[in-house]
């Protein structure tokens, strides 16, 4: 005989035991939809850090602005050249002129410019990049904005032809050098800085003491050789001789209508006359016009991209240091 406690649960009644299985709508979605995201997550992480690291190019988006709709047709690319040149946006008028000097379908190009002007060597580098453009046999067409002075006019002059709008002002070619000095309000509030050099010119032009006439000379040296390349590059690309080229080039501001009466543009027109002079120049009926855009990634939506870190601390370094000497060419 068997003793039970009086607390001790009953036990189970016989009888067959019965297992519902539970089927769960949509069950296989559930399953597969977080492997594939994370999977997904994964490769677009890879190929950031491919492209951030430079290990495989990353090409610009193309955007559809006008003319025909066949994808496959020739092409005359917009290449914009807007807001100070410096850094960043160097680099991406740099990266659209190669992509349209790539592209076999494009025919012509369409140079927008926009900009006050900007550095020296940013200047430079654009204006390089249309040159070898140029050497392609496409032609280049200038459409300025409402400003396209300084380095604007400096990208500008290797073009075929420059079409500005009634409203542009241009001009102001020149080079300058900003150099501040602090050292009679430091003289005032009682700090001093002692600057330790190997080199006798090395702490030229800091701001923490007056400038010396040695190197007052040694600056303008430098400035009146980057002017010379500039008057070079101006008479070149609008077929002046140097000192028909010295003679508007004076820092001076144009309206477009007194560009127009020295020979520093060729007409007044709007980018849509610069595009119908691209499409007859390189005899084209009926082109697909595009323009560039840097291609929106996994990255760029989190502000997860090295690049992108990159570049915000090189602007703010460029903006911090105030004692670095740097020849520009803007409009001031």
């Amino acid at each position: 005989m068997s003793y039970h406690s009086s607390n001790a649960p009953p036990p189970p009644p016989p009888g067959q035991t019965i297992v519902l299985e539970r089927r769960e709508r949509n069950g296989w979605f559930r399953r597969l939809f977080w492997p594939v995201l994370i999977l997904s997550v994964l490769i677009n992480f890879t190929l950031l850090s491919q492209r951030t690291a430079g290990l495989r190019p990353d090409p610009l988006e193309e955007q559809y602005v006008v003319g025909s709709l066949n994808p496959t047709a020739d092409k005359i690319a917009i290449v914009r050249v807007e807001g100070p040149i410096a850094l960043s946006s160097v680099d991406f008028a740099v990266e659209q002129i190669r992509q349209a000097r790539n592209d076999k379908r494009v025919k012509a190009v369409v140079l927008r410019v926009d900009t006050p002007g900007g550095t020296v060597t940013g200047s430079d580098q654009i204006w390089r990049e249309v040159a070898l453009l140029k050497q392609t046999g496409k032609p280049v067409i200038v459409s300025m904005g409402g400003l396209a002075a300084s380095g604007g006019y400096y990208v500008s002059a290797a073009a075929d032809e420059i079409i500005a709008e009634p409203t542009t002002t241009t001009g102001s070619i020149g080079v300058v050098i900003e150099l501040p000095n602090a050292s009679d309000l430091l003289d005032k509030v009682g700090l001093q800085f002692q600057s330790i050099t190997a080199g006798e010119w090395k702490n030229m032009g800091s701001p923490y003491q007056p400038l010396e006439e040695r190197d007052l000379a040694r600056f303008q040296e430098l400035v009146d050789d980057t002017y010379s390349r500039f008057l070079r590059i101006v008479a070149q690309g609008r077929n002046l001789s140097m000192d028909e080229a010295r003679a508007v080039a004076d820092g001076k501001i144009y309206s477009a209508d007194e560009a127009l009466a020295i020979g520093l543009i060729d007409r007044l027109g709007y980018q849509e006359d610069a595009i119908a002079e691209a499409a007859t120049r390189a005899k084209l009926d009926s082109p697909r016009v595009v323009r560039y855009s840097r291609p929106l990634s996994l990255g760029s939506l989190f502000g997860l991209s090295a690049a992108a870190r990159s570049n915000a601390l090189i602007d703010e370094q460029t903006l911090m240091e105030w004692r670095t000497p740097r020849m520009m060419m803007i409009l001031r």
